[in-house]
């Protein structure tokens, strides 16, 4: 497991890149022909890593309900961003895949609710979890690229 927490650990190395490079008026502009903005893909692959492995697990989540809310599969992107929210992000975006690999190998992540994704791949295990959300901030880091180079 422990190359998919090296990848992990680089994939959100570029999410974290992206936040830095850009000014927030940047960040939450959304172009022609796309229904979310970089922030929202960044914050959603946060919330999305945490509903699959915490809360799948019977574990408390790293991060509030309300970003929960703001940024889970079927939400959009809205202006309602700050420059604290960037920080935080940030820091979350960081520290929760450092966190996931501790309570992997601390065992605290062990019970597993299984659970079927929206592409149709079944989730039996964490380590199923864990790889499949490598996948998945995989493709949304390919959406903040698109939308990197439509950005004004």
């Amino acid at each position: 497991m422990n190359k998919y927490f090296e990848d992990l650990a680089q994939i959100r190395n570029h999410f974290v890149s992206y936040l830095h490079n850009y000014d927030l008026k940047r960040l939450i502009y959304i172009p022609m022909g796309f229904k979310n903005h970089i922030f929202w893909n960044c914050a959603h692959v946060l919330v999305t890593q945490q509903l699959m492995t915490y809360y799948l697990s019977d574990n408390e989540m790293l991060v509030e309900n309300d970003w929960v809310m703001r940024f889970k599969k079927g939400t959009f992107g809205d202006q309602n961003v700050t420059e604290d929210d960037v920080r935080k992000l940030i820091k979350l975006l960081q520290s929760t895949q450092i966190s996931l690999r501790k309570d992997y190998n601390s065992e605290k992540l062990a019970y597993y609710r299984p659970y079927e994704t929206s592409f149709g791949i079944k989730l039996e295990t964490i380590e199923d979890a864990i790889r499949f959300n490598n996948l998945h901030e995989s493709l949304h880091l390919g959406y903040v690229m698109a939308l990197s180079k439509s950005i004004l």
